[in-house]
C-alpha cells in the first residue's frame, strides 16, 4: 500500500532523474546545427566532422561496463555528481573549440558523463519505482528528448546572437551546471555513503540469453539510425535550399517531436496485446520518413521531420521500458543494461562517420538517407523477440 510519504519520494525521485536526464543529449545534438559553420573554420572534411557525433558515442559504449563498479565504489549519487561536473566542463571547453583537439577532447568527455549518468537509471527506475515503469521511463526520456530539441532549435540563433559558434556550443554548459546544483541539494551525494550497487563484470553479462540479443539488436540498429540522422540531417537541410537557421529549426523539431512519443508510448505500450506491433509500427514509419528526406527534402518537411523523431525515439524509448520490465531486480537491470549500452553505443558509432563517408563516396543525400531507411527497416528482425513477460537474469 503506498502513501504520501511514498508518493513524495518516488515524485522526489523522478524529479531528480528528469533534471539528469534533460542534460544526456545536449551536447550531441547542439553540434550539427553549425557543423558547416565548423567545417568553414577548420576545414574539415565529411569524415572529419562526422567524428564530433561518432567519438562521443564510442566513449559512451566504452564506459557503460564502468559504470556499475563505479557506482558500487562510491554511490549511486555520487557517481552521477561526477557526470555532471564532466558534462559542465566538456561543454564550457567549447569556447576554445579552434584551438586544435580541443573539440574532440570535448566531445569524448561529453560522452563519458553521459555514459556515467545515463547507465544506471534502468536499475534506479527498477528498484525505486516498479509500479510505475513505463510513465517513469517516458518521464526522464522525454526530458532527454527536450533538452536534445532546445540544443537543437536555439544553437543557430544563439551562434548568431553571440556572432561565435564556439559561445552557442559552450552555453548548453548552464543547464547542466544547473542540474548539478540541483542534484547536490537534492541527492546529498557528498554526504551520502557508498550503495550496494552490482559490480558488472565482462563474463556476468546475459551474453547466451536469446531476449537479451534481440533487445541489445533492436536498440543498436535503432541508435545507429538515430546518431547518422543526427549528424548529417541539418547539414543535408542546409545544402538543399533551406537557410542555416530553418534547418536548425526543423531538426529541432525533429528532436522535440521524440518529446510526444516518449511520453506516451512506453505506458501505451505496457497496457497493449499487441506491442510488437506498435515496435515494428515506428520503424515501418522511420524508414518511410527517411526515404521522403533523401527524395524529395521541401516535401511537408515539418510532418516529415515530425515522423522521424517521433518513430525513431517512440521505439527507443519503448526498449529503454524493457530494459527494466525485463529485469527482476536491480542487479539484472545493471547486467543487462550494461550489456545493451555497450554493444549499443559501439555499433551505432559506426552511423556518423558511415554516413560520412557515403556522403563523400556518392556525393548523394539521396543515397545517404535511402541507405539509412534500408537499416531501420533492419529493426524488424529483432522486434520477434521481444516478448512479454519476458524475464532476463
Amino acid at each position: 500500500m503506498t502513501t504520501p510519504a511514498t508518493h513524495r519520494r518516488s515524485g522526489v525521485v523522478l524529479l531528480a532523474l528528469v533534471l539528469v536526464a534533460a542534460n544526456l543529449r545536449m551536447a550531441l545534438t547542439s553540434v550539427p546545427p553549425v557543423v558547416l559553420d565548423i567545417q568553414r573554420s577548420t576545414g574539415w572534411g565529411d569524415v572529419e566532422l562526422g567524428l564530433l557525433t561518432t567519438l562521443p558515442v564510442i566513449a559512451m559504449g566504452a564506459f557503460a561496463l564502468v559504470v556499475p563498479s563505479l557506482a558500487a565504489r562510491i554511490g549511486r549519487s555520487r557517481a552521477v555528481w561526477g557526470a555532471l561536473g564532466i558534462l559542465t566542463v566538456a561543454l564550457a571547453m567549447r569556447l576554445a573549440g579552434t584551438v586544435p583537439g580541443v573539440m574532440h577532447v570535448s566531445v569524448i568527455a561529453a560522452g563519458i558523463g553521459i555514459a556515467l549518468a545515463s547507465g544506471l537509471v534502468p536499475g534506479i527506475v527498477r528498484e525505486q519505482l516498479p509500479a510505475s515503469i513505463g510513465k517513469a521511463t517516458g518521464a526522464w526520456t522525454a526530458a532527454m528528448f527536450l533538452g536534445a530539441g532546445a540544443a537543437a532549435a536555439f544553437t543557430v540563433p544563439l551562434a548568431q546572437l553571440t556572432g561565435s559558434w564556439q559561445a552557442a556550443l559552450a552555453v548548453w554548459a548552464i543547464p547542466a551546471a544547473l542540474a548539478l546544483v540541483a542534484w547536490t541539494v537534492i541527492e546529498r551525494p557528498r554526504a551520502s555513503p557508498a550503495e550496494k550497487v552490482a559490480r558488472v563484470r565482462l563474463g556476468d553479462l546475459p551474453w547466451r540469453n536469446r531476449a537479451a540479443w534481440s533487445l541489445t539488436a533492436y536498440m543498436a540498429i535503432n541508435s545507429l539510425v538515430y546518431y547518422a540522422a543526427l549528424a548529417w540531417v541539418a547539414a543535408s537541410l542546409d545544402e538543399r535550399g533551406f537557410s542555416e537557421e530553418a534547418a536548425g529549426w526543423l531538426f529541432g523539431l525533429l528532436t522535440v517531436s521524440q518529446v510526444a512519443a516518449a511520453l506516451t508510448l512506453p505506458a501505451w505500450s505496457q497496457r497493449m496485446r499487441s506491442r510488437r506491433l506498435l515496435i515494428a509500427t515506428t520503424s515501418v514509419i522511420t524508414a518511410a520518413s527517411l526515404v521522403v528526406l533523401g527524395v524529395a527534402p521541401t516535401f511537408l518537411p515539418v510532418i516529415v521531420m515530425f515522423l522521424i523523431g517521433a518513430s525513431n525515439s517512440g521505439g527507443f524509448s519503448i526498449s529503454l521500458s524493457l530494459l527494466s520490465e525485463f529485469s527482476p531486480d536491480a542487479a539484472s537491470a545493471a547486467r543487462l543494461t550494461a550489456m545493451a549500452f555497450t554493444v549499443t553505443y559501439l555499433v551505432a558509432a559506426t552511423g556518423p562517420v558511415a554516413a560520412g563517408a557515403l556522403l563523400e563516396a556518392a556525393d548523394s543525400w539521396t543515397v545517404v538517407f535511402c541507405a539509412l531507411a534500408l537499416v531501420a527497416l533492419a529493426q524488424l528482425i529483432p522486434i520477434a523477440g521481444l516478448r512479454r513477460g519476458t524475464i532476463i537474469t
